[in-house]
């Protein structure tokens, strides 16, 4: 199956409203993250080597991120247009991370979202632009050292609202 054919599979919809406004449900089933899957939204990290992270030519920023357990089920994406971003379990933890196509304009493609279960072995980067939820941890919570640019949750953080600009929510099935 080639990549285009996994990242892209079919979602199931269901129709809400909210007063006035209907939303569409959308819902991502979890796949595997493998090289291939994710290739379009970013680069899994397990070999020995060098690792390459555009940083917009800013200084690297080390976090610790503990996310804990929640509802499989989201309203806003955001992204990063000027770096990469890298994720690294620590001590095992698995999750699933739903991702959406890098755009050109200011809202995700809804056809161009996956849900991706991380095994909690390697490391991922996400590629510039790639809109992404945080983490949903599989247990009651999931730890990461994040690296990006020094300060870009302040000057390159993109959040969008899907129910306001799509008219969607997304609920995620493992």
């Amino acid at each position: 199956m080639s990549a285009a054919a996994v990242a892209y599979a079919p979602v199931r919809e269901r129709k809400l409203t909210d007063g006035d406004k209907l939303i569409r449900t959308i819902t991502l089933e979890v796949q595997p993250m493998t090289r291939e899957a994710f290739a379009p939204f970013g680069e899994i990290i397990s070999e020995r080597g060098p690792i390459e992270i555009d940083l917009d030519g800013g200084q690297a920023g080390f976090v610790a991120q503990t996310v804990e357990k929640r509802p499989l089920m989201f309203d806003f994406l955001g992204r990063h247009r000027r770096t990469e971003q890298v994720f690294s379990p620590l001590g095992g933890s698995k999750s699933i991370i739903a991702v959406a196509m890098p755009t050109e304009g200011e809202s995700p493609d809804p056809n161009k979202m996956a849900a991706f279960l991380v095994d909690g072995s390697c490391a991922f980067k996400l590629h510039r632009g790639t809109w992404h939820t945080s983490a949903f941890p599989v247990k009651d919570s999931a730890r990461f050292l994040v690296v990006d640019r020094e300060g870009t949750l302040d000057e390159d953080y993109d959040l969008r609202d899907l129910k306001t600009s799509l008219g969607i929510m997304v609920e995620i099935r493992s």
